[in-house]
């Protein structure tokens, strides 16, 4: 009987290394697991630790305050592993009897990167980890637990992949200066000789009223709970925390001057993280940044080309009407009329600039989010469209006029029959711009970029060059009549053509009725090949040696479709976008979505398309153009590769 018994432990104890995945004691709950069933030729491994605890009992983050102790995690027993790094989830604040710790309570989920030694072989991990678990006792524990990855397909497990997921949307981000920066940090003394901590910061993100802060190192300094100010307008941020430390104020001085400090700002949305250093901090290059004329010259020149993109499509109509309405002038005669009719269309675009302007600037004032387009976002605003291009069609079937105020008309020439009015130049002006403003253009994101992280001066400066730009054409045309000599008078065809392009006009309508649909609809699922967007699923696919491709879409974005169309969508490209290896997220950002907006903020972005391919190759992503050819997602997707 002993002998068998030996056999039975013997044979517990060689079983694989999964079979002892999952550890428990009395008030916790411990387990590690991969998301994927294969190491693959992965060149780092996803592994999470997952730890559940009894009901009123908490663990410890890495800085674990004023008391307590940090997990430990011992890998050495571990089999073709090189590299093991732990990614810590944002902790909480938790206080007793004035003692301010920071961990986790009910359950945490430690994602881990594994890099093998030698990719392609299995791998055999064996952690040791050591926990401080604290209720109304604190009681230390420590569990063992090994985990074997074999040969094979680096495919992903379900469950595992949807944990991990879940768990790396704690994690704080390291996100561009755009998003947060820390301008300086400095201490001041009371006058009880109470020590404070002030971080002045600018934030594109509104924290809530659960944020909180935790500075690192704590060795020597403790921050109590912290006091938030923010201001919409200009998106400063002030935090001002009570300082708990044995030593005077010029000693934490010196000890904090001598390396950086590490803030960890977060919230229930939000988590970032952030190093400074005292008295200078990291500033923000948009704050230092000042207006110049090379960034107007750069909105003038973005306005002009986006004459030139797929956005403008629907109004080429309207842009059409301007020019035949001219047709068979004699130029001499009618340089006067010729130039207040095109200045008149010019006005009208500058004036829909400013108008953007003005509305952003507003929005920006009371914290809202925003962005290039996103008025595209409103159904009131499509609804608004709809019904403009349908009188515009209707009036342009000759179902009815649109007549000048009489103290214009009586002073104006008399107009040929089929001329549209002053006002209506100034309208097709004004509609056409509205109508061409869902997507970028090259060097417009530039600009765009730099002035709604600006002020409202900046705002309005950057986008009455945008408008002067996207006017050019108009004004060129205003000061050189000459070119309308070679245009047939109007006549009976001139009719036929205003038919076609009040056509034109319609379909732009139903068009935009289909996207008005859409934005009252529920969120459809991603194309056929992609996944829905989620930024936590970058950082470990790039880990992992994948190519993540990333497209940031609308239904409203006309210069998008045709990107997918003429990019994506080719054979050659769709070869390589479904292998296993490229993951193939798509950002529809016809709805409103702070997350969205976010993403695009940390590149400096505000408006679509916007397309970035990560690798382990650029693991910190290439940004692709504006417009988009097959060539230029498969150099890029090759650059990704890193081979």
């Amino acid at each position: 009987m002993r002998f068998f018994i030996i056999v039975i432990l013997a044979f517990v104890i060689c079983l694989p290394a999964s079979a002892r995945a999952a550890e428990h004691s009395r008030h916790v709950q411990t387990r590690i697991f991969s998301s994927v069933e294969g190491v693959g030729q992965l060149k780092t491994v996803p592994v999470g630790i997952e730890v559940r605890l009894a009901h009123g009992w908490k663990t410890y983050w890495r800085t674990p305050g004023e008391a307590g102790l940090p997990p430990v995690f011992d890998w050495t027993d571990s089999e073709n592993v090189k590299d093991v790094k732990i990614r810590w989830p944002s902790p909480t604040r938790f206080v007793a009897s004035d003692i301010d710790n920071y961990g986790y309570e009910n359950e945490v989920t430690f994602p881990v990167a594994v890099t093998p030694s030698i990719p392609g072989e299995p791998i055999i991990l064996r952690l040791k980890m050591d926990l401080l678990i604290c209720n109304a006792i604190c009681i230390p524990e420590s569990f063992r637990l090994s985990l074997q990855i074999p040969v094979g397909e680096a495919k992903y497990s379900v469950v595992g992949q949807f944990a991990l997921t879940e768990a790396l949307r704690r994690i704080p981000k390291s996100v561009e200066e755009e998003n947060f920066s820390v301008k300086s940090i400095w201490l001041e003394k009371e006058d009880d000789q109470k020590i404070r901590l002030h971080v002045e910061a600018y934030a594109m993100v509104v924290f809530g009223a659960d944020a909180d802060m935790f500075v690192e190192p704590s060795t020597f300094i403790s921050v109590g709970k912290p006091v938030f100010s923010y201001d919409p307008a200009t998106r400063k941020l002030d935090i001002e925390a009570p300082v708990r430390s044995g030593d005077s104020m010029e000693v934490l001085e010196k000890k904090l001057r001598r390396g950086s400090i590490a803030l960890t700002v977060t919230d229930h949305d939000h988590a970032f993280e952030r190093r400074g250093v005292l008295g200078v901090g990291i500033s923000s290059d948009v704050q230092r940044e000042s207006i110049d004329i090379g960034l107007l010259f750069l909105a003038f020149l973005g306005g002009l080309i986006l004459n030139l993109m797929p956005c403008v499509l629907p109004v080429l109509s309207l842009k059409i009407l301007s020019v035949m309405s001219h047709g068979g002038k004699d130029h001499r005669i009618h340089r006067g009329q010729i130039f207040r009719n095109f200045m008149a269309s010019a006005v009208g675009i500058i004036f829909s600039f400013w108008l953007l302007a003005g509305v952003l600037v507003a929005l920006k004032a009371i914290g809202r989010s925003i962005g290039w387009g996103i008025q595209f976002q409103h159904p009131a605003f499509m609804v608004f469209l709809i019904v403009v291009l349908t009188i515009f069609a209707a009036n342009m079937c000759g179902l009815f006029e649109i007549p000048l105020p009489r103290f214009i008309a009586k002073n104006m020439p008399v107009r040929q029959e089929h001329e549209p009015t002053l006002i209506g130049h100034f309208l097709t002006g004004a509609f056409a711009a509205l109508l061409a403003t869902p997507c970028t253009a090259p060097f417009l994101g530039t600009a765009i970029g730099f002035a709604l992280a600006r002020g409202a001066v900046d705002i309005l400066a950057v986008f009455t060059f945008l408008g002067i730009g996207m006017a050019a054409p108009y004004m060129a045309l205003a000061v050189s009549p000459r070119f309308f000599r070679h245009i047939p008078k109007p006549g009976k065809w001139m009719v036929t053509l205003k038919k076609i392009l009040a056509l034109a006009l319609v379909f732009t309508a139903l068009w935009l009725f289909s996207v008005l649909v859409s934005l009252v609809s529920a969120p459809v699922a991603p194309d056929d090949g992609w996944v829905r967007f989620d930024e936590a699923l970058i950082e470990p696919a790039v880990e992992e040696g994948r190519i993540v491709v990333v497209n940031v879409t609308a239904d409203w974005c006309l210069t998008c479709k045709v990107n997918e169309s003429m990019a994506f969508g080719r054979k050659e490209v769709r070869k390589i976008l479904s292998g296993s290896n490229v993951l193939c997220l798509q950002a529809d950002w016809t709805h409103r979505d702070e997350k969205i907006a976010a993403y695009l903020r940390k590149y400096g972005k505000f408006g679509i398309p916007f397309n970035i391919i990560y690798g382990p190759g650029v693991p910190e992503g290439i940004i692709l153009g504006e417009l988009l050819g097959k060539q230029a997602v498969i150099n890029a997707l090759l650059e990704a590769t890193g081979k």
